[in-house]
């Protein structure tokens, strides 16, 4: 089977298992098999979806193969996440499972997605310095993971409060959602054509997300069941992303209109990176003045904010470090260049005098030559002449015989010239003429 039939193939699976959902939906009664049986098909639709993506990182155009295995991880990230939460709903029944698996595989397979779609996967220019950019994937991902650990954590692991864990859960995950839904409507406008409709159903795809996790919320006011019409949105965006895999198989990347837009876009990831590394401290600086906070939620929040600095200050030392290994190869790149430019500059100045001494030489070769051949013709008219003395025909032959030494000192130096100047064709020129 090839490529082309098993993304048909993949195609029509992903709407069956969402047509088996919404017709299960329709007439099932919330129940203990219903909720199992409903974690069961985001299982299987984000396989398909998995498998689609895993075909376009094969692919070797461009930054395309990084974007795809980016998208796939992500989309593990959340195979993982629904794993855990068939687990968590079959293991509550015995007892009171922590959500916090689950719900920390779910943020960090966006910050997947957010790092694939930073890539700019359009552009034929982009990802060719990626050693700076996995520092910034590291530090957002520690950053994200700080966010989730300082406004959710304390709430499930000191109070043991779901009350509370969860708002603070689905708020973080909403503005994360959001982020990438900013980037993506900001992707499709400035980009033409069919990346135009690839980053159009990818913001479909989250904007389906983000209601689906929205529509989970109503588990508090006793809204939601597992296997009901609220699980939904949620799957019709796995299905989406089926879609969004088959077809974007096909794209290629084209030239950045914008010059030197890598350049800008590298600089712009590295300070919002360094933006989200100054926000920690701020963030728990305005928690000391927060009220009615407990003071066990207040010390886990300042242990995590000490140790998420640690880890992201050492992810900084070795972007400075790396940074600063780049600034000293550019600075002997430099001094190469420079180098390489005296050298040239040399040899042009040595071929601009070598070019003027040709012109000099040509117009003196020039100008001898002609007097000599009169001269020369000259001489041989005298010889010629029949009453001309003994004595004075041997001087006419001796001013031939001078004549004929300095035309032969005349075309040395030319021979000369043409070895070494790149006017030799000047002189050829200027000496026949």
């Amino acid at each position: 089977m090839n490529l082309r039939s098993r993304q048909k193939m993949l195609t029509v699976l992903a709407p069956c298992v969402l047509g088996v959902h919404l017709a299960i939906a329709a007439i099932a009664r919330p129940s203990f098999a219903l909720m199992i049986f409903d974690d069961a098909l985001p299982c299987a639709t984000l396989v398909i979806a998995i498998l689609a993506a895993t075909h376009n990182s094969r692919r070797k155009v461009g930054i395309l193969p990084l974007f795809w295995k980016l998208m796939t991880a992500g989309l593990f990230m959340m195979l993982a996440s629904q794993i855990f939460w068939f687990y968590f709903d079959y293991k509550r029944q015995l007892s009171t499972p922590s959500p916090v698996v689950g719900d920390s595989f779910f943020l960090l397979a966006h910050v997947f997605f957010l790092s694939a779609f930073a890539l700019r996967p359009h552009s034929a220019s982009a990802g060719r310095d990626l050693r700076i950019r996995r520092l910034d994937f590291a530090l957002l991902t520690v950053w994200w993971l700080a966010l989730y650990g300082y406004f959710c954590l304390p709430w499930i692991h000191v109070l043991h409060d779901l009350s509370r864990y969860n708002p603070s859960f689905y708020v973080l995950a909403f503005l994360q959602h959001l982020a990438i839904i900013s980037a993506l409507v900001f992707l499709c406008v400035r980009n033409p054509g069919p990346w135009r409709r690839f980053y159009g159903q990818c913001t479909c795809a989250f904007v389906l997300v983000a209601m689906g996790n929205l529509a989970v919320r109503g588990i508090d006011r006793g809204l939601y069941y597992a296997g009901g019409i609220f699980d939904t949105p949620f799957l019709l965006s796995l299905v989406c992303f089926v879609f969004i895999a088959s077809f974007g198989g096909s794209l290629e990347p084209r030239d950045d209109a914008t010059p030197n837009r890598e350049l800008i876009q590298g600089v712009w990831t590295s300070r919002i990176a360094m933006l989200a590394t100054l926000s920690i401290p701020v963030i728990a600086a305005l928690g000391l003045f927060a009220r009615n906070t407990p003071s066990a939620v207040e010390l886990f929040r300042l242990r995590l904010v000490f140790g998420a600095m640690f880890l992201l200050g050492v992810l900084v030392y070795g972007k400075l470090s790396l940074l600063a290994r780049e600034l000293v190869r550019l600075v002997h790149l430099t001094h190469d260049s420079i180098e390489n430019l005296k050298s040239v500059e040399e040899q042009v100045s040595h071929s601009q005098k070598l070019a003027a001494l040709g012109r000099l030489a040509a117009g003196a070769a020039h100008e001898i030559s002609n007097p000599l051949t009169a001269i020369l013709g000259y001489a041989e008219l005298l010889v010629d002449i029949p009453m001309l003395s003994q004595e004075d025909r041997v001087s006419a032959k001796s001013i031939q015989q001078q004549v004929h030494r300095a035309q032969a000192a005349v075309v040395s130096l030319r021979n000369t010239l043409r070895r070494n100047s790149p006017v030799a064709t000047l002189v050829d020129k200027n000496t026949t003429s």
